[in-house]
């Protein structure tokens, strides 16, 4: 293994479209030695002629679809350098982000991951992309205990993130029961296994925020169900992994996670409210929301189940009057 080479780790499933800037923004990168390795999962619109014919200096692996966290474990595996960084087919990697965050492993010898900051880029109705927020956070100012922060309301890209390969084996591989969340789930994981983190505090990628994963509701709900199966696995580490003292702190953030997605699934899938009321139930049965406060208030005279029924309900229906109203003022431009 080279101890001063970058595996930069692509899986592309139909990623033509991306691919040039996205490779573009990679090879142009100075002050950092690399490879690219990149897994095409089984993609039907001439991603891999594209890859060998453009790009020969890729190093290019070809499986079955079988989805990102297969192909990214595949990729993984066949990686020959000491530092590994995950890179999405459609983002995009600012110039000396390399070489900034190698500097950074090199000033801190005891890290096991840098993370960098990043920014959004939104997808406009006629499908061309315009920046969007720009997101400046670190770990503690989240959550004291990193488990905790990854849990609920940290994420980056995973293109913001620079591993130690050597630690990647306490985290790997990723979780393929996870075909949503996954990336979620993999930064967690390295949490749960006593990583030690360094914030880049500079953009690092751009992070293509896509229309139809937002607004379908076949992605929404195969979002929930990834965040239930998640939160079940989590759930079960922290009751055999924690001390009392942390179980009772980590086991409200359950609590609150499970409140949130009963709201959600109500009204969506009967299925998922049903299984997330269970556990929420066996976890705290007499539990009430504290906010919205209309919320909390419903749910005392008509019991928590009621009150997020009509919740999900409500939430869905200003959900489409939102994206309504955001198609109708772009079609006036």
């Amino acid at each position: 293994m080279d101890g001063s080479l970058i595996s930069v780790v692509i899986p592309a499933w139909n990623a033509l479209r991306w691919l040039p800037e996205t490779l573009g923004s990679v090879m142009t990168q100075q002050g950092a030695e690399f490879e690219i390795v990149l897994v095409d999962d089984g993609s039907t619109d001439g991603t891999a002629d594209y890859v060998t014919q453009t790009w020969p200096q890729v190093r290019l692996l070809r499986t079955e679809n079988r989805g990102v966290s297969h192909a990214r474990n595949l990729g993984t595996a066949q990686a020959r350098g000491a530092l590994v960084k995950y890179l999405d087919a459609d983002d995009v990697l600012l110039p000396g982000t390399l070489a900034r965050q190698v500097a950074l492993m090199a000033a801190h010898p005891e890290a096991d991951v840098v993370y960098g900051d990043w920014q959004r880029l939104d997808e406009r109705p006629d499908g061309s992309f315009a920046p969007g927020e720009t997101v400046h956070r670190s770990i503690e100012q989240v959550h004291e205990d990193p488990e905790i922060a990854f849990f609920t309301h940290f994420w980056c890209p995973t293109g913001a993130y620079l591993y130690r390969r050597v630690f990647l084996e306490k985290v790997l591989p990723w979780k393929e029961w996870l075909p949503v969340i996954q990336d979620a789930r993999f930064a967690w994981e390295a949490s749960a296994a006593g990583a030690r983190w360094v914030h880049d505090e500079q953009v690092a990628v751009l992070y293509r925020q896509h229309r139809h994963g937002s607004v379908s509701t076949r992605s929404r709900l195969a979002f929930l169900r990834d965040c239930l199966a998640n939160t079940q696995s989590i759930e079960e580490h922290w009751r055999l992994k924690s001390n009392a003292q942390q179980l009772a702190a980590r086991r409200q953030w359950i609590i609150q996670g499970l409140g949130n997605l009963c709201r959600q699934a109500a009204g969506l899938d009967n299925r998922l409210f049903e299984q997330s009321s269970r556990l929420l139930q066996q976890l705290c049965p007499a539990y009430l929301p504290t906010s919205p406060p209309w919320l909390a208030a419903c749910s005392r005279v008509t019991g928590f189940r009621t009150a997020a029924r009509l919740a999900g309900l409500a939430d869905r229906l200003r959900a489409r009057i939102r994206i309504d109203l955001q198609a109708g003022a772009w079609d006036k431009r």
